[in-house]
C-alpha cells in the first residue's frame, strides 16, 4: 500500500474484474493499480495507513456539514477525498461509491443522460460518474470547506525537556513514580 501511496492517489474505484470479481481500482499519478480487495477494505487499509479513525471521522464531518452518509475522507490536509457514485452495484454488499482526490479533479461535464456526469482528472483520464454534475460540485464543495478547518486548524505540539531523556539510565524513585501517577489522574478527571 505505501508503494501506492507513494506514486500519489488519484481516485480509489470500485470496478467488476473478469475471473478476479469485486476490486478496486486505484488511479495514481503514474498509473492504474487493481487490488483484488472491496473499495470497503482499501478504503480501511489506507485509513489505517494515515491512522484515521474512519468512524470518528465519518461522525465529526457528517455533523459539521450535515451528511448522513459518505462524508468526504480527509487523509491528510491536501488528500481529501470525496465520494461519487462509480458503478450500479450488481451484488448485495457491493459497494457503489468510489472517492475522488478533489486536488486531481480538473473539470466536471453533464452527459446526454441528465443522471450521468464526467469527472476530468488533471493527468487527462476520464471517469464517469452516476451522479450529475451538480451533486459531484456539492461534494467538492464540501470537501473544501473540510479543506479550509484542516488549514486553520492549530493542533497542538508536545513539547519535552531534553534532559528528561538524558537521564533514562537512572533508577525511576517512588517519587518519580507518584508523580507519573498523579499526572495521569489529573488527565483522567479532565476527559
Amino acid at each position: 500500500m505505501k508503494r501506492i501511496i507513494e506514486k500519489g492517489i488519484q481516485a480509489i474505484l470500485p470496478v467488476y474484474v473478469k475471473d478476479r470479481g469485486n476490486c478496486t481500482v486505484i488511479y495514481t499519478k503514474e498509473d492504474e493499480v487493481i487490488l483484488d480487495k472491496t473499495i470497503k477494505t482499501t478504503i480501511l487499509n489506507l485509513c489505517k495507513y494515515y491512522h484515521l479513525d474512519l468512524k470518528a471521522s465519518n461522525e465529526t464531518y457528517g455533523k459539521l456539514l450535515s451528511i448522513k452518509k459518505y462524508p468526504p475522507i480527509p487523509f491528510t490536509y491536501n488528500q481529501i477525498f470525496i465520494p461519487i457514485k462509480a458503478r450500479i452495484p450488481i451484488g448485495k454488499h457491493d459497494g457503489a461509491y468510489g472517492y475522488v482526490n478533489i486536488n486531481s479533479i480538473e473539470n466536471i461535464s453533464q452527459t446526454k443522460s441528465k443522471d450521468h456526469s464526467l469527472l476530468y482528472l488533471s493527468d487527462k483520464r476520464t471517469i464517469e460518474v452516476y451522479s450529475k454534475d451538480t451533486t459531484v460540485l456539492k461534494s467538492i464543495s464540501k470537501g473544501e470547506v473540510i479543506k479550509k478547518i484542516l488549514a486553520n486548524q492549530n493542533t497542538p505540539m508536545i513539547h519535552e525537556e531534553e534532559n528528561l531523556y538524558l537521564a533514562e539510565e537512572k533508577v525511576a524513585t517512588k517519587k518519580d513514580i507518584a508523580m507519573v501517577y498523579k499526572e495521569i489522574m489529573r488527565i483522567k478527571s479532565i476527559l
